[in-house]
């Protein structure tokens, strides 16, 4: 692997802070007509996704989406409450639950994609087209570099 040049790190380190701000506030304002904040919509995402026999505990998606575990708690309170999720119980130890999908979670993700489809297609259309798949494959090997090496 060659020596990257430091600067240019650091550059892209700041670069990469602003634009994960800007799209967090950009996207905290998409998801509020949908009563959701973006920590929940992550969190729902995660749910939805996971193909685990049984669900996932509240901690391992607390760990998973990097939220602490009372919002966690509390977001799949609301998201059962909206018929998104059920809880399960664990046979081995009663004080622990397993949160599992319902179809309309992955129905309401689906809802909220096409909602604001149109803004992000606005906002990744600063990206050249020809090069929005090299963007795509950049950011995933990111976060799997970034997944697979927490602290």
């Amino acid at each position: 692997m060659s020596k990257l040049d430091p600067r240019l790190v650091g550059e892209c380190a700041t670069w990469l802070s602003i634009v994960s701000q800007l799209f967090s506030t950009r996207m905290s304002q998409l998801l509020k007509p949908y009563g959701m904040t973006l920590g929940q919509f992550s969190i729902l995402h995660h749910i939805a996704r996971q193909k685990l026999k049984g669900g996932s505990r509240i901690s391992d998606i607390s760990m998973a989406v990097e939220v602490g575990q009372p919002a966690v708690t509390k977001a799949v309170g609301k998201f059962e409450i909206m018929g998104l999720v059920e809880l399960l119980g664990s046979t081995e130890d009663k004080r622990s639950k397993f949160v599992v999908a319902k179809s309309a979670s992955r129905e309401l993700l689906d809802d909220i994609r096409m909602g604001i489809g149109p803004e992000l297609s606005q906002i990744f259309s600063a990206i050249e087209e020809s090069r929005i798949d090299a963007f795509l494959t950049d950011l995933k090997g990111l976060a799997n570099w970034l997944d697979t090496n927490r602290n």
